[in-house]
């Protein structure tokens, strides 16, 4: 009896600090749902003070009236652009599966993506969403190392084609975005230029992989960052602990190399894969021009230009959001996109007489794309993490980026030696068929028609 009670104070006695810490990871979750919440609140009523004219109950009135004005039909297509941005990303998820297993259906990345997208919003820099999908496609029946690589390549190919899609916005939009330097926010003696913050936003999105591209592939480099450049970030108490952080970039580092090699041993895959991400971001972006369409206020209707100008702002507005590590943006995405999209919006005139203004027809909108992108998404996303069969149990429901970098610790032998295989067998086929063809080419054309025509000259598409 006594040695039961020693077990039993001892179990409580370690499971107490778990405990604790699991508490501290729900009010954690839910700080985070109120911040949200309150940020939400608070742009929304800047949006109305802007739409009335520093009056909020007219702005309050003028955009209800836009709002039952709107087009249910390009509502429909909205919602519809919405759902296809969300059936993408699901396809991208199967895809990436599809290597592991043929046991893998749409069904499980569209479920997948929409957990994802849920912890993403809930959670500060959307650091929740990856470890969710990991721990979802465990559930679903893929290897938990396989989950980890799936995700690091989603990250690769995600943030790779998102650097193109901001070059390519910059170079088609260049006059736009110098002229944005002249759009001022102000609030009294508060001031925001964007030029500048695109700039930074841009960097930001450049760096992430940029860095780990130059760690992996310069000694010098890498060792430079490890050593004086934590160092430095911890003087200036940047860094709490750059022991931690050198481990983490290690890691990180490593794991790059790794999916890297697996992405250049499946380049048809690679291939297709940046093709539905430069395709979703075409469509996600699009997102706010057909706002505009369902409130009549784009001037001269629907232009495929003006669609594709709209995207490459959004381009800009997904640029300046991202430097602030707020969960889903809010606050900061409300107030940018009334900057961004300040001329797409016209007057909406009847009879010759403005009915509403350009100002409430614009904070419409962005009430219109804030509930179709946002808050809609995170209420049915939240249903599907609540209520899908595979979800993640319940101790990974408060996992952040340091535990995926542990996932990514925990697996990587078992990755690195299933990458290495894959990249050195594909290598060794291609140079046996260069091999067969140099002898191919050298045998006399005598003893190639005594064949006749039997024998074939080796191809790629071999191996």
């Amino acid at each position: 009896m006594a040695k039961k009670e020693k077990e039993e104070q001892a179990i409580a006695a370690e499971g107490a600090p778990v405990q604790k810490k699991k508490k501290n990871d729900i009010w954690k979750y839910f700080l985070s749902i109120g911040m949200v919440l309150i940020l939400t609140v608070v742009s929304l009523f800047i949006s109305l003070f802007s739409a009335g004219g520093n009056d909020i109950v007219k702005g309050a009135t003028t955009i209800w009236e836009s709002l039952k004005s709107a087009s249910i039909g390009w509502m429909l297509g909205i919602a519809l652009i919405v759902f296809i941005s969300y059936c993408i990303d699901g396809l991208i998820v199967q895809i990436f599966c599809r290597l592991y297993t043929r046991h893998y259906h749409f069904h499980q990345g569209l479920a997948n993506t929409m957990i994802g997208a849920f912890y993403s919003a809930v959670t500060p820099g959307a650091s929740g969403g990856q470890v969710m999908q990991v721990y979802t496609l465990k559930r679903q029946g893929i290897e938990i190392s396989n989950a980890a690589s799936i995700m690091v390549m989603w990250f690769i190919l995600y943030q790779s084609n998102l650097i193109v899609f901001d070059i390519l916005a910059i170079l088609v939009e260049w006059n736009k975005v110098m002229s944005l330097s002249s759009f001022e926010f102000a609030w009294g003696d508060f001031h925001i230029t964007l030029l500048p913050l695109i700039i930074i936003g841009f960097i930001i999105n450049l760096s992430a992989l940029g860095l780990l591209t130059l760690m992996a592939y310069s000694h010098r480099f890498h060792n430079f960052v490890m050593h004086y450049m934590v160092n430095f970030l911890a003087k200036l108490h940047i860094i709490k602990n750059p022991d931690k952080s050198r481990e983490n970039l290690r890691v990180q580092v490593e794991n790059f190399k790794i999916e890297l090699r697996r992405l250049q041993s499946n380049v048809p895959v690679t291939i297709l894969i940046s093709f539905l991400f430069l395709l979703n971001f075409f469509v996600r972006y699009s997102i706010p021009y057909f706002c505009g369409m369902a409130l009549s206020s784009i001037e001269g209707g629907f232009s495929f230009m003006g669609m594709m100008d709209t995207c490459f702002l959004s381009a800009f507005h997904q640029m300046v959001t991202g430097i602030f590590p707020l969960p889903g943006g809010a606050g900061v995405s409300e107030l940018f996109f009334t900057l961004i999209f300040k001329g797409l919006f016209t007057d909406t005139m009847v009879a010759g007489q403005v009915i509403r203004s350009s100002d409430a027809n614009m904070a419409a909108a962005q009430i219109l794309w804030r509930i179709a992108t946002f808050h809609l998404v995170v209420i049915i996303s939240g249903f599907v993490s609540a209520f899908y069969q595979s979800r993640p149990k319940e101790e990974f429901h408060y996992a952040n980026r340091q535990t995926f970098v542990t996932l990514q610790l925990e697996t990587y032998e078992v990755r690195k030696v299933s990458a290495d295989t894959l990249y050195e067998t594909r290598q060794l086929s291609r140079k046996e068929i260069r091999k067969e063809l140099k002898n191919w080419n050298s045998e006399p054309l005598s003893k190639k028609n005594s064949d006749n025509g039997k024998k074939k000259p080796p191809s790629e598409k071999d191996s």
